[in-house]
């Protein structure tokens, strides 16, 4: 009987913890497919040949076939179509406005800037080479 109330209380204690869950780790805990990518190419750049434009145009093809994988351990993934190309750990900063992404190998830190994060919906922005990229996701 002791034993059973051990574990009872064990367990009300995990539901407790796991309620009091950060409101934007739960929205974001989950596999997000990116159908749309602004702002590849920067402001007052041009074109220099058609090789530019097929470029720009598998570049695009990649980034919408991208899908990065939320889960509540911090930890995340990002893929390629189906394959696995980034695995590494995340944390929210500024008031859960800044996601930061550090891959395992820990070669660079990657910051985005939330825009939009609904249940539906994510919207990231980040500035890589004075390129505001802005990816929208929707989930899987």
């Amino acid at each position: 009987m002791k034993k059973l109330i051990a574990m009872a209380a064990v367990l009300m204690i995990l539901i407790f913890f796991c309620s009091c869950q950060n409101k934007t780790v739960q929205l974001l805990t989950k596999k997000w497919d990116c159908v749309q990518v602004e702002n590849i190419v920067p402001p007052d750049t041009k074109f220099q040949s058609s090789e530019d434009s097929v470029n720009f145009i598998k570049l695009q093809s990649v980034l919408q076939s991208l899908s990065w994988t939320f889960k509540n351990s911090m930890e995340y993934e990002c893929a390629v179509g189906n394959r696995i190309t980034v695995q590494g750990r995340y944390e929210l900063s500024e008031k859960d406005k800044i996601l930061i992404c550090t891959p395992e190998s820990n070669n660079t830190v990657n910051r985005y800037v939330i825009n939009v994060l609904t249940e539906n919906n994510l919207v990231l922005s980040t500035n890589s080479n004075n390129i505001n990229l802005v990816l929208h996701f929707k989930p899987n």
